[in-house]
């Protein structure tokens, strides 16, 4: 599987901290990021804040520059960009959001004995 130019040139200059790189990148990607966060914890039945949401999303990115970019050094390329940023992300929300116990929707008796705990 080849890299797209533009994908192939964006992952070399975060790689070599080129100037607008890390920028570039998250304006490439900020939706695919956001729309994985909402999925991710949509099928969990788990409701967001706004600030949650953007919290998780800071966090995701962290994540991908974080070690000197050791996630996206990782990358070899078999797969698109966007399918490894997918499953990366998506792996990073699912222990997010269990680390910090998010209660689903669908559970009433834990969001009761949640609300009656605060």
């Amino acid at each position: 599987m080849t890299l797209s130019d533009l994908d192939q040139g964006l992952l070399e200059r975060c790689l070599d901290y080129k100037p607008r790189a890390w920028e570039d990148f998250i304006d490439r990607f900020l939706g695919l990021v956001l729309h994985v966060i909402d999925h991710a914890t949509g099928v969990r039945r788990i409701r967001l804040t706004p600030a949650e949401r953007d919290e998780l999303c800071v966090e995701t990115f962290a994540a991908i520059r974080h070690n000197d970019y050791q996630l996206l050094r990782n990358y070899h390329g078999q797969c698109h960009l966007a399918t490894f940023l997918t499953v990366t992300t998506r792996r990073i929300i699912v222990r997010a959001v269990t680390n910090r116990g998010y209660i689903t929707v669908s559970d009433p008796e834990a969001a009761s004995f949640a609300q009656r705990v605060a």
